[in-house]
């Protein structure tokens, strides 16, 4: 067990440093922070065609109960922006620009497991918009699935505060929030690990590496958080960035979470190379 285990750390460290992991993630986190306000315009878009304005900012504020702080305020400062357009012209030439430059990221994601796999096969640009546009709409839903939860929780627990001064979610959003995050994130994981690459790879053989991904996905955002809690943290990045603090912040943590995201690919192929003889690039 123990040189089994071995053997695939040696495989999976090896894959990381040939197929340039940590170059890929800084790609995936920079297109991401590009592509950050289309995306966030598009999905306040989806969430309006059923809710008003007030509803979306509580929906989103759930966000910001698991996300740090320095993280969340620009996000939801954006969508507090968005949901008070009020001139719709504006607002549907910009739904329909964001909606094809949001496609960006998700063209950066392909390319980034199609190396890791050594996927050389050619597509054509159309087949490759519709691999993107796959993987933007199952993003979209199973990110309102999230919202949408995380929203039925904390209606659900303002119903057990008002009838029975039941306080526990209230006091520990974040945990109850961390399940409802985790599920979404390894479906949305292994979505993208399936069908990003042409070597179409069973959604069950995706969970691992999935987990993986959303295991340190977890540790990450709490260690953040605990992080930018200690004294002085918060001063001296705003001494030292003043307003770009934050975006510095962001910045950190997307290409983290990049590198956190290719690594459970990574995973997931370093089995793939035992059981179909795949070859690790050099």
């Amino acid at each position: 067990m123990v040189k089994r285990m071995k053997s695939r750390l040696g495989k999976f460290f090896k894959l990381v440093w040939s197929a340039d992991i940590h170059g890929l993630a800084s790609e995936i986190s920079f297109t991401f922070l590009l592509t950050l306000f289309p995306l966030l315009v598009v999905f306040v878009s989806l969430i309006g065609l059923s809710q008003n304005p007030k509803t979306i900012n509580l929906i989103t504020d759930q966000l910001g109960k698991i996300l740090p702080a320095p993280i969340f305020q620009p996000i939801d400062k954006s969508i507090e922006n968005l949901t008070s357009v009020k001139d719709y012209k504006i607002l549907g030439l910009s739904i329909i620009f964001s909606f094809f430059s949001s496609l960006t990221i998700f063209g950066a994601i392909i390319k980034s497991l199609r190396t890791i796999s050594n996927d050389k096969t050619k597509t054509t640009f159309l087949f490759s918009q519709w691999m993107s546009l796959r993987l933007m709409i199952v993003s979209a839903i199973l990110i309102l699935i999230y919202f949408y939860s995380s929203y039925g929780l904390y209606i659900f627990e303002k119903f057990l505060f008002k009838s029975g001064k039941i306080s526990l979610f209230r006091r520990n959003p974040e945990i109850f929030l961390s399940f409802i995050a985790f599920g979404v994130i390894v479906s949305l994981f292994s979505f993208y690990y399936s069908y990003a690459s042409n070597k179409k790879i069973p959604l069950r053989e995706c969970l691992p590496g999935a987990a993986f991904a959303a295991i340190l996905w977890l540790l990450l955002t709490f260690g953040f958080q605990y992080y930018l809690r200690l004294k002085n943290v918060g001063v001296n990045y705003s001494f030292a960035y003043y307003l770009l603090s934050k975006m510095v912040v962001l910045m950190l943590y997307a290409y983290i979470n990049a590198t956190f995201f290719l690594w459970g690919y990574v995973w997931n192929q370093t089995r793939l190379v035992k059981s179909q003889e795949i070859p690790i690039t050099d």
